[in-house]
């Protein structure tokens, strides 16, 4: 018997992001800024239908990155984001998974522009010290990597937050 506030076949609209927290060597975090919205961001992006958080995350961190060898590690967080009022962005869950180390002095390729686009999906990169994610990122951003490396480091930290408040 189904319940009668769920429709199976056509659920309500959510976004599905899943990201990858890379450090280097030195414990800096990889962050991209992307040429859409404002503020500095994990590497990532939005799952495809049918696709996996998991894989999703590896195909977007590779195509972002340039980086051929990543993998994807432990789940460390999953955030929910509610929908935007105005309608500008459906809710969605954000997957956080640990995509491992990368040796200090580690380039960054970011994809160029597609045809037809004025200027590429991102247009920089940094390695940043987690005491320096102010000046990048924006305040949800760096709370959101502030806690998927807390959960990198005690697994105790790992688990689900309702945008700002861990649940």
């Amino acid at each position: 018997m189904a319940h009668a506030d769920t429709d199976y076949a056509r659920p309500g609209r959510r976004r599905v992001g899943s990201l990858l927290l890379i450090c280097n060597q030195s414990g800096h975090v990889l962050i991209v800024q992307p040429s859409y919205k404002d503020g500095w961001h994990l590497v990532g992006g939005g799952a495809l239908p049918g696709e996996p958080p998991h894989e999703a995350a590896l195909r977007e961190s590779t195509e972002e990155t340039g980086l051929a060898d990543l993998a994807v590690g432990d789940l460390l967080l999953a955030d929910y984001i509610p929908a935007e009022p105005d309608g500008s962005s459906a809710e969605g869950l954000n997957f956080v998974f640990n995509g491992g180390i990368v040796p200090d002095g580690t380039a960054i390729t970011l994809p160029p522009a597609l045809p037809g686009e004025e200027q590429p999906e991102l247009i920089g990169w940094a390695f940043v010290s987690p005491d320096r994610l102010d000046e990048y990122c924006l305040p949800h951003q760096r709370q959101r990597i502030t806690e998927a490396l807390a959960a990198l480091h005690d697994p105790a930290q790992r688990g689900y937050r309702v945008r700002g408040h861990r649940i």
